[in-house]
């Protein structure tokens, strides 16, 4: 007759090997995915920051493919959104690259001149700083050669096929996503009922539209950022002003680093001697990002994700840490999701619930 004695123990057991096996083949697939989990974090953050429009995308198409197309073309229409940029970009960047290295040739036989804006401004420091400019130029043809140009190209074309793979992969889950996206929001929601019960949706809901809040909060203040940088740049007299106000916009999206790049800019225009210019960049730079980072972004993340703006943005600065770009909208998204658990722990407790 079978031992029944060993029934609890063994059945106890099996689940913890169960779940134990769980976990590995979870930490076992996320190991090797590792190279594509950033593709996949964007392809997810894209999804539920434009499934609004897509909503609407979708409308427009009838019969039994119409998810089928409707998410070709729209996964096509963020892709160019994103593609067209950076190619406009990757080609004035290397028209700059090539300026540069021709710069550079001419730098290592005579070097750059002092500005001429340094004897107009600084007449009694004139001679001091041409001797300082003079030694550091030698200092520089001394310790550069065509090799550190040749290294930096080659870094920098590794870089860019790299972040290009993301961005294929990016769009081609994106598409799945949209395509299967009733499937994935079922599958979902039926899983962390599972695990979790029916009190976790509350939750998701909430890290949805943080993650919405913060693409329009992050994203949209940064293009508009950018935008406005760029008309400023060029009644500024820089080059390129289009691309310098995409960079800006770039930079915008990063707590504390937009400051970076109209600094920088600016600084450039002083060398060149447009003192007027470079003080009105940095004064219209300062203005706007006063006002984006304490009125805009506050009322639009804040309100949106259910969140004090501190948290927002120590959720933004820990992901960009954590995670890279993508952190910047998956921290708020994780600080929405901590402050809603403490919210709920920390409410009154009703009388049944004592």
């Amino acid at each position: 007759m079978p031992d029944q004695s060993q029934g609890p123990a063994t059945s106890t057991a099996q689940r913890v090997a169960r779940y134990a096996l769980i976990i590995a083949l979870i930490a076992l697939g996320a190991w090797m995915l590792r190279r594509f989990l950033p593709a996949l974090c964007w392809a997810v953050v894209l999804g539920i920051a434009t499934s609004s429009l897509y909503d609407r995308w979708l409308h427009r198409f009838k019969g039994p493919q119409r998810h089928l197309w409707a998410a070709l073309t729209f996964a096509a229409i963020v892709g160019i959104v994103l593609i067209v940029p950076l190619v406009y970009g990757g080609f004035v960047a290397a028209r700059e690259v090539i300026s540069l290295v021709r710069l550079y040739a001419e730098s290592q036989q005579n070097g750059p001149p002092v500005p001429d804006w340094v004897a107009v401004h600084l007449p009694w420091l004139r001679d001091w700083i041409v001797e300082m400019w003079d030694q550091g130029r030698e200092g520089a043809a001394l310790g550069q050669s065509k090799s550190t140009v040749l290294e930096w190209t080659r870094i920098l074309g590794l870089q860019v096929l790299r972040r290009a793979s993301t961005l294929a992969f990016t769009l081609l889950t994106l598409f799945f996503v949209y395509w299967n996206r009733d499937e994935l929001i079922d599958s979902v929601r039926r899983v962390t009922h599972r695990v979790f019960g029916p009190s976790v949706e509350p939750l998701l809901t909430l890290v949805a539209a943080a993650i919405r809040a913060t693409v329009d909060g992050v994203v949209l203040v940064a293009v508009a950022e950018g935008a406005i940088m760029g008309v400023v740049y060029a009644l500024a007299g820089a080059r390129h002003p289009v691309l310098l106000g995409v960079v800006t916009g770039v930079f915008a999206m990063i707590p504390f680093a937009a400051p970076i790049a109209f600094g920088a800019i600016a600084l450039l225009l002083a060398i060149q001697g447009s003192i007027g210019a470079a003080v009105m960049v940095v004064v219209v730079g300062a203005v706007l990002l006063f006002i984006a980072d304490h009125f805009v972004r506050p009322v639009i993340i804040g309100g949106g994700a259910r969140v004090p703006f501190l948290w927002v943005l120590l959720g933004i600065l820990g992901g960009v840490e954590s995670f890279g770009l993508v952190g910047i909208f998956l921290g708020p998204a994780l600080m929405a999701a901590l402050c809603a658990l403490w919210r709920n722990w920390s409410a009154p407790s009703t009388p049944v619930e004592r």
